[in-house]
C-alpha cells in the first residue's frame, strides 16, 4: 500500500530531518517524504510504498538514502529521495524502529524499540541483527562523531559506546536514569545528551564523567544541532529550544513568539535559518540575536 499524495503532507507530523547536501528530506506520518530544494521554503512529496509512520531517515550522500519507521518498514532511495523502495519483506509488523543511520552507501544501522539493533555492509540488500546492550530498551537515536565514535541514546539513562564502527558497543554510566533521545557529538571527545524533563549533559571525555546543564524549563528535548557558526540548538516539547553559544559549557532557555509546537527534529538551512520538523510539521525559524 502506497502513501497518498497530499497537498499538505509538509505541514503534517515530521518526525525526522536530513541535509543531504543539496535538498533537505523529511519524513513522518502515513509514509510521508517531502523535500525541499531551497532551505524550507517549499516543500514537494515523494510518494512511497508505505503508509506507515517513518521516524528516521539518512542519506550518507546526496543520491542514497533510507528512511525506517513502524511495522519494520525499511525503505531506500537511489535517486536523492525522488523515488523509494522497500527493503523489508512486509511481514514484520511488530517492529518499530527509530531512527537509521548510514556513514557511506553501504554500512548502515537501524535501531528500535525494545533493543531492536540491525547492520548492513552491502547497502541494505541484506541486514544482520545484533545486541548491542543485554536489556531490551527502547534505542531512541543513534549519531556519529567526527572522529569515528558511534552513539546509542535510549531509555532507562542508556547511553552506549562504540569506537571501532559499530562492532562493539560499551554502556556508558549517566547521572540520569530517564529517557535519553539524543546524542550530539561536539568536538574532541565532547558530547552533549539530552532527553526528558529537560536534562541537558555534557561529557568532555565521551561519556566517562559528566556534567549536568539541566534547564529549569522541564520538557522532553528531542532534536539537537550546530551551526555552522558554532551555535548549538537542542530542541523539544512546546516549542521550547536550548542554546548554547559557548560551544555546550552553558545553555539558555529561547521560546519564540507564535511558535506553541512540539519540535522533533531540527537543522540549518542554507542561508542560517533554522528548520524545525514537529507536530505542525515543517517550520522555519530565524534565531534571536546575540
Amino acid at each position: 500500500m502506497s502513501a497518498e499524495p497530499a497537498r499538505l503532507a509538509a505541514k503534517s507530523l515530521l518526525l525526522d530531518l536530513v541535509n543531504t547536501g543539496d535538498q533537505l528530506v523529511a519524513v513522518g506520518d502515513r509514509g510521508h517524504v517531502v523535500r525541499s530544494p531551497d532551505g524550507g521554503r517549499t516543500w514537494t512529496q515523494s510518494i512511497t510504498p508505505t503508509r506507515a509512520l517513518l521516524t528516521g531517515v539518512s542519506f550518507p550522500d546526496t543520491r542514497h538514502g533510507w528512511a525506517v519507521g513502524h511495522d519494520g518498514v525499511i525503505l531506500a532511495s537511489e535517486d536523492g529521495g525522488l523515488t523509494w523502495t522497500r527493503q523489508d519483506d512486509g511481514k514484520d509488523l511488530a517492529t518499530v524502529w527509530l531512527d537509521v543511520l548510514f556513514r557511506d552507501p553501504l554500512h548502515g544501522f537501524i535501531v528500535g524499540a525494545y533493543g531492536k539493533f540491525a547492520v548492513t555492509a552491502d547497502g541494505g540488500k541484506t541486514w544482520t541483527a545484533a545486541k548491542p546492550a543485554e536489556d531490551e530498551v527502547h534505542f531512541n537515536r543513534i549519531s556519529a562523531g567526527s572522529d569515528g565514535h558511534l552513539y546509542l541514546a535510549g531509555e532507562s539513562g542508556t547511553v552506549l559506546l562504540s569506537s571501532n564502527g559499530g562492532k562493539q558497543w560499551n554502556r556508558v554510566e549517566a547521572p540520569y536514569d530517564g529517557s535519553f533521545f539524543g546524542i550530539l557529538p561536539l568536538e574532541g571527545a565532547r558530547i552533549i545528551a539530552y532527553g526528558l524533563r529537560g536534562h541537558i549533559l555534557r561529557s568532555d571525555d565521551h561519556g566517562t564523567t559528566w556534567e549536568p546543564l539541566n534547564s529549569d524549563v522541564r520538557v522532553l528535548i528531542m532534536g539537537g544541532t550546530r551551526l555552522r557558526n558554532g551555535v548549538i540548538v537542542l530542541a523539544g516539547q512546546g516549542g521550547n529550544f536550548f542554546l548554547s553559544r559557548d560551544a555546550g559549557l552553558s545553555f539558555t532557555h529561547w521560546k519564540p513568539a507564535d511558535f506553541g509546537t512540539s519540535v522533533a527534529d531540527l537543522v540549518e538551512a542554507p542561508d542560517g535559518a533554522i528548520v524545525t520538523v514537529g507536530e505542525a510539521g515543517a517550520v522555519r525559524l530565524d534565531l534571536p540575536k546575540p
